[in-house]
C-alpha cells in the first residue's frame, strides 16, 4: 500500500478507518540504516546543505565538504532519496535525506562467517 496504510484496529464508531502517514521506525530489523540528527542550511538559492551529523551516542560529526548531490536510492540500506557524497574527518560518507524530512548513513556492519 505504500506509504499510508489502514488499521482495522483502529476504525471508529462510525466505523470508518483513519488513515495516517506511517514514519519508519529506527529497528534491529534493519542493521544497515543509522538515522542520525543533522544540522542544515538552506542557501539563497534554496539548496539545502548539511552541516553536520548527531551519531546515535550523542557525538556530532561536522561535514567538512559536501562532493555531490544526487536523487539515488540505498543499495546496502534500503530507502531512497537525496544523496549527500560528504568527506568527514577524512572519509566518504553518504548521508541520505529521505522525503518525511529524516537523515540516515549508511551503517557499518561486519561480515558474519
Amino acid at each position: 500500500m505504500g506509504v499510508y496504510d489502514y488499521h482495522q484496529e483502529k476504525a471508529g464508531e462510525d466505523g470508518k478507518v483513519p488513515l495516517y502517514e506511517k514514519r519508519p521506525e529506527v529497528t534491529k530489523e534493519n542493521p544497515y540504516k543509522a538515522y542520525v540528527g543533522v544540522t542544515a542550511d538552506f542557501t539563497e538559492d534554496g539548496m539545502l546543505t548539511p552541516k553536520s551529523i548527531r551519531w546515535e551516542d550523542g557525538r556530532v560529526y561536522e561535514i567538512d565538504r559536501v562532493r555531490s548531490v544526487q536523487r539515488m536510492a540505498s543499495r546496502k540500506a534500503g530507502g531512497a532519496g537525496l544523496r549527500y557524497e560528504c568527506r568527514i574527518q577524512g572519509s566518504s560518507v553518504s548521508l541520505y535525506y529521505e522525503g518525511n524530512g529524516l537523515w540516515f548513513v549508511e551503517r557499518k556492519v561486519p561480515r558474519m562467517i
